[in-house]
């Protein structure tokens, strides 16, 4: 969870902010290209959301961040809502989970419905509101890795 003592100064001011712990990896950035830039080598906010469109997608950054270095100051009332937007519609039957984890270097994972059997292309970090949801999409049939990172986080065999 970011921490505000760790609050990055190339934040300009308001309720969103990158704290010091960021690792840099662009997940924030092009989840809310209107509200994150890189600053310093790292993620800040150099615009406060206004609409509720901003504010979404930077609250989807908030949840996929894979170290947690993204807060805002006030307790965001609208959390389950935005657990509940997660996947996140790319193309016809592709979805973007959110939930990047650090330990696959913020890999992006992404979900692909298929009437085959339903497809999860790298390992997001565990949420249960994403399980949930995907449960009700038809849940997983097979897992797709793109590194040889996420092999030691999804628990299989590396060798």
């Amino acid at each position: 969870m970011a921490q505000l003592n760790r609050r990055r100064p190339q934040n300009v001011s308001g309720d969103f902010y990158v704290d010091s712990t960021c690792i840099d990896c662009d997940t924030c950035r092009w989840m809310a290209p209107t509200v994150f830039h890189q600053a310093d080598e790292q993620s800040a906010i150099y615009h406060q959301p206004v609409t509720q469109t901003e504010r979404l997608a930077a609250m989807q950054a908030l949840l996929s961040c894979p170290t947690a270095s993204i807060g805002t100051v006030e307790k965001p009332q609208d959390i389950k809502e935005v657990h509940n937007s997660f996947p996140i519609p790319v193309a016809e039957n592709v979805f973007h989970c959110g939930y990047h984890a650090e330990d696959s270097y913020a890999a992006a994972s992404y979900f692909i419905v298929r009437p085959e059997g339903n497809v999860l292309v790298d390992s997001p970090r565990f949420a249960a509101p994403l399980v949930k949801r995907l449960e009700a999409m038809g849940s997983i049939r097979y897992m797709y890795l793109t590194h040889r990172d996420d092999i030691n986080y999804s628990g299989l065999p590396s060798g």
